[in-house]
C-alpha cells in the first residue's frame, strides 16, 4: 500500500483522461503569466501529458500525493487520490485527482514560477542556475521536474524534442 498525505480526501479509481491541445492553448492564453512562463507551461504539459492524451484523474502533469503535503494552493486544487504506475518506472504511486485539465495548468504555472523553471528564471533546487535561453530551460526542466536531480543530464533527443516545442510554443504565445 503506498503512503498517502491526504488521508481527509477520498480514494477514487484511476481513470485515464485526455484533453485537446486546442483546449489547453487556449486556457493558457486566458492567464495573466508572462509569455515565458506561458511557453514553458505549454512544453511541460505536452511533455507531461504526452500531449494530453495521458492525464490521471485530470492530473496531466504527475502531482504525486504520497511523499508529500504540498502547499495550500496546490493542496486546494486537490478533490481525490488514486493509485496507478508511474510511466516511467513503473512503480505504483499515490496521485493527486483534480477537478479539470484546467487545475493542472494552474498549478504547473505556479510552479514554473516558484521553481524558476521560465527563461529569465533561475531554476532550483536541484538545477540551481539562470535559465537563459531553450537549451538551459530544457536542462533546467529535466532536472528539476523528470528527475529531481542536480546530476542528471538529458539526452540529446529529449533537448532537441524540448526545442521544437519550445519554437511551437513561441508563435502560440507572443
Amino acid at each position: 500500500m503506498t503512503v498517502n498525505k491526504y488521508p481527509e480526501l477520498k480514494e477514487v479509481p484511476y481513470k485515464k483522461t485526455s484533453v485537446s491541445m486546442d483546449d489547453v492553448v487556449a486556457y493558457i492564453k486566458q492567464s495573466n503569466y508572462s509569455s515565458d512562463v506561458k511557453r514553458a507551461c505549454y512544453v511541460i504539459f505536452r511533455n507531461e501529458s504526452f500531449n494530453g492524451n495521458s492525464g490521471i484523474n485530470e492530473n496531466y502533469i504527475g502531482v504525486q500525493a504520497d511523499n508529500m503535503k504540498w502547499d495550500d494552493y496546490v493542496s486546494s486544487k486537490i478533490i481525490a487520490t488514486c493509485i496507478q504506475p508511474e510511466n516511467m518506472t513503473g512503480k505504483v504511486r499515490r496521485f493527486a485527482c483534480f477537478n479539470s485539465f484546467k487545475d493542472s495548468i494552474d498549478v504547473l504555472e505556479y510552479k514554473i514560477v516558484d521553481r524558476g523553471l521560465f527563461i529569465g528564471g533561475k531554476a532550483h533546487p536541484y538545477y540551481n542556475k539562470q535559465v537563459t535561453d531553450v537549451d538551459s530551460l530544457a536542462r533546467a526542466y529535466y532536472s528539476e521536474w523528470v528527475k529531481g536531480d542536480s546530476y542528471s543530464v538529458p539526452k540529446t533527443q529529449f533537448i532537441l524534442d524540448f526545442k521544437s516545442m519550445y519554437a511551437q510554443a513561441r508563435n502560440k504565445f507572443i
